[in-house]
C-alpha cells in the first residue's frame, strides 16, 4: 500500500495532540491532577527518562532514604538518651549534628514519592517539588560540611600543634559555617527560580547546569579534597593502624555516596551525554544512603555508641562480658592513641584538657562501667 499522506497523518495525530494540549491547559490552570494520557507517558524528561523510569528512580530513592532515616534516628536517640555522653565527649556532639542533617535530608528524599511526576514533567514544577528541592539542597550541603568539621577536629586532636586550643572552642565556628552557608546557597537558588525536576528528585533544574555545579558540586568537591588532605595528615601524624583504618572508612563512605552523582553531573553537564538509567539508578541508590553509612562509619567508630548498640540489641550482659573479659596480650603494649580523645570514653574532651592517662590493664573500662549507670539513672 502507498504511504499515508502528510494530511492523513495529521488527521490521525490530531486527537492525540488535542488530548495532550488539554493536559497542559489543566496543569497550568491548577485545576488538580488531570488524567494522564498515553501521549504524555511517552514524553521524556530533561534527563531523557520517561515518566515510568522517573517513578522507578524515585521509589528507589525512598527505599534508600528509609535506611538512612533509621540509621540517623539510632544515633540521635543514643545521644539524646545519654546526654552525659554528649556533654562530655565532643565527637558525639559532632556526630549528633551530622545525624540531624542526614535525618532531615532523608525525610526530604522521601517526599519525592508524593511529587506528581506527570505535572512536574510538563510544567516548571509544583509546590511540593520546590519544597523538596530546597530541603535537599540545604541539608545535603550541611551534611557534607559537618563531615569536614569532623575531619578538622580529628586532625587538631591527633596531629601535634604549637598552638593547641580546646576542641570545644571550635564548635561555634562549626555552627557558623554549617548552617548559614547552605541556607544562603539554597535561598539564592530559590530566588533565582533555578529549582525544579532533576531526575530522581527535585533540585536545581538541568537547564541551569552552571548554577548547579557552582551551588552544589563545587562545595562537594572542595569538601572531599579537604577531607582527603586532612585525613592524609592524620595518617602521617598518628602512624596507628586503627586510625588509618577508621578514617579510610570515612572517605570510602563519602565516595560511595557521592561518586555516582558526581559522575552523572559530569557526563550530563560537561559532555552533554544522556546519563543512562543505570547510572541514574546508582545515584538514586547511593546518595540517599548517606544517613545510613554515616551512622555506620562515624557511629560505629565510637566505642560509646558501639556499647549502646550492643546494650540495646543484645542486653547489658554483652557489656558485662566484655568488662569481665581478661586483658589481651597487647593491652599494655602501648598507651592510648590521641585519637581516643575524639572517639573513646577513656579520654574525654574537657575544656582545656588533653588526652587522659592510660587505664590500668585488667581494670574495668570506663565505657563498660559508665553506660550501665546511665541506663539505670534513665530508667529511674
Amino acid at each position: 500500500p502507498s504511504p499515508p499522506s502528510v494530511g492523513h497523518m495529521g488527521d490521525e495525530l490530531a486527537p492525540e495532540l488535542s488530548a495532550a494540549a488539554a493536559v497542559l491547559v489543566a496543569a497550568f490552570e491548577g485545576g488538580g491532577a488531570p488524567p494522564v494520557h498515553p501521549f504524555v507517558k511517552t514524553v521524556r524528561s530533561r534527563f531523557g527518562f520517561t515518566v515510568e523510569e522517573e517513578l522507578r528512580l524515585r521509589y528507589l530513592v525512598v527505599g534508600s532514604a528509609t535506611l538512612s532515616l533509621f540509621g540517623a534516628s539510632v544515633i540521635i536517640y543514643s545521644a539524646v538518651r545519654f546526654k552525659e555522653l554528649s556533654r562530655r565527649f565532643f565527637a558525639i556532639r559532632l556526630i549528633f549534628f551530622l545525624s540531624v542533617t542526614d535525618l532531615l535530608a532523608s525525610i526530604f528524599n522521601m517526599l519525592g514519592a508524593f511529587v506528581d511526576v506527570h505535572t512536574v514533567l510538563i510544567t516548571e514544577g509544583s509546590l511540593l517539588c520546590y519544597i523538596q528541592a530546597v530541603g535537599l539542597l540545604y541539608f545535603n550541603l550541611a551534611s557534607i560540611m559537618w563531615t569536614s568539621c569532623f575531619a578538622f577536629t580529628l586532625y587538631r586532636d591527633v596531629v601535634p600543634s604549637y598552638r593547641r586550643y580546646a576542641l570545644r572552642e571550635y564548635e561555634m565556628y562549626f555552627h557558623a559555617l554549617c548552617w548559614p552557608l547552605p541556607g544562603v546557597l539554597s535561598l539564592v537558588c530559590w530566588r533565582l527560580k533555578l529549582l525544579g525536576d532533576a531526575g530522581s528528585w527535585c533540585a536545581i533544574r538541568s537547564s541551569h547546569a552552571r548554577e548547579y555545579l557552582i551551588a552544589f558540586y563545587l562545595p562537594l568537591v572542595l569538601a572531599f579534597a579537604f577531607n582527603l588532605g586532612t585525613y592524609a595528615l592524620v595518617w602521617w601524624g598518628s602512624r596507628e593502624r586503627r586510625v588509618t583504618r577508621t578514617t579510610s572508612l570515612y572517605l570510602l563512605a563519602f565516595v560511595f555516596v557521592w561518586l555516582p552523582s558526581l559522575s552523572k553531573a559530569i557526563k550530563v553537564y560537561f559532555f552533554d551525554i544522556h546519563a543512562g538509567f543505570t547510572l541514574a539508578a546508582a545515584e538514586a541508590l547511593c546518595m540517599p544512603l548517606q544517613g545510613a553509612l554515616n551512622a555506620a562509619v562515624y557511629g560505629w567508630s565510637l566505642p560509646s555508641i558501639r556499647d549502646f548498640y550492643k546494650s540495646m540489641f543484645l542486653g547489658h550482659e554483652s557489656i558485662d562480658a566484655r568488662r569481665n573479659r581478661p586483658p589481651s596480650r597487647n593491652s599494655s603494649r602501648s598507651p592510648p592513641s590521641p585519637y581516643d580523645a575524639v572517639g573513646d570514653l577513656n579520654a574525654p574532651l574537657v575544656q582545656g584538657q588533653e588526652a587522659a592517662v592510660a587505664e590500668t590493664p585488667g581494670a574495668p573500662s570506663k565505657t563498660a562501667s559508665l553506660l550501665p549507670r546511665l541506663t539505670q539513672s534513665a530508667e529511674r
